[in-house]
């Protein structure tokens, strides 16, 4: 617990722009949407997305000294049109327009697509859980770099926001750059998985893939092999450098769940 709450201190001061209320609930939201969606969770990830939805807005209104007025009448609609009407020169495109577009694109999914209104036709599922961790990772990410606007870059923003998601890599060691995995009963394919998907959003080049691998205790035919399996779910750039595809990623879901501890 103690970890937990340096890193959620930790990023609260990278956000030391917006009212500490809603800072602390955002993060407390986000940590827990995350949880939901590493441990398979999609619909409670994506409710709890919703909820990280009205606390990013509510940040945002107070911070540009728009009134909240009654918490009971409060609409993510209502604000997100009131900060597009903000004054482009004196707030960042950001608080006006992309993040509360954004948000209204997950706050729909969380509104709509089952999580809340239980409807009997549509399932909240894995592709919804996957557009929804990752647009509120951006949020939050856009939310860091406006709070250190030149001095934080987006990349060292989403750093940031990378050591708030607290399970998302659990079981993968990274000692001076060199992965290992800790799991048993893998095959070499699915370790190959999840070291693509470790590496995301950057790419990993075959040969370093094949070699870590090997250094993974697999043969050398084996991670060969293992490699070409894996070549239906990854972006190839044409010198053999492989980023992970959406499908690679739900590939990536169905091993974790299956093998979660």
């Amino acid at each position: 617990m103690t970890d937990v709450k340096h890193k959620h201190d930790s990023t609260a001061v990278l956000l030391q722009d917006f009212p500490a209320k809603h800072v602390k609930a955002l993060l407390r939201h986000f940590s827990d949407s995350m949880k939901a969606f590493e441990s398979g969770s999609w619909e409670s990830c994506i409710l709890k997305a919703g909820k990280f939805i009205e606390a990013v807005i509510k940040a945002l209104a107070q911070y540009a000294k728009i009134e909240l007025g009654n918490p009971r009448q409060f609409k993510v609609g209502n604000f997100t049109n009131k900060l597009g009407q903000l004054d482009a020169s004196q707030f960042d495109d950001s608080i006006r327009l992309l993040i509360p577009r954004n948000c209204i694109f997950v706050y729909d999914i969380a509104s709509n697509r089952g999580s809340r209104h239980d409807p009997t036709d549509i399932d909240p599922n894995k592709m919804d859980a996957i557009v929804v961790a990752q647009n509120i990772a951006w949020i939050l990410a856009e939310m860091i770099r406006l709070s250190h606007k030149g001095a934080l870059n987006p990349d060292n923003a989403a750093n940031a926001v990378e050591g708030l998601m607290e399970k998302q890599y659990p079981d993968i060691e990274d000692i001076d750059g060199r992965l290992y995995v800790n799991r048993e009963g893998l095959s070499a394919t699915e370790i190959a998985l999840l070291l693509l998907e470790r590496r995301y959003p950057h790419r990993f080049n075959r040969n370093d893939l094949i070699a870590t691998l090997v250094r993974n205790n697999f043969k050398e035919a084996n991670a060969r092999v293992a490699v070409s399996r894996v070549l239906k779910y990854v972006d190839d750039d044409g010198n053999g450098n492989l980023k992970l595809r959406t499908n690679g990623k739900i590939q990536v879901i169905t091993i974790r769940s299956r093998n979660s501890a």
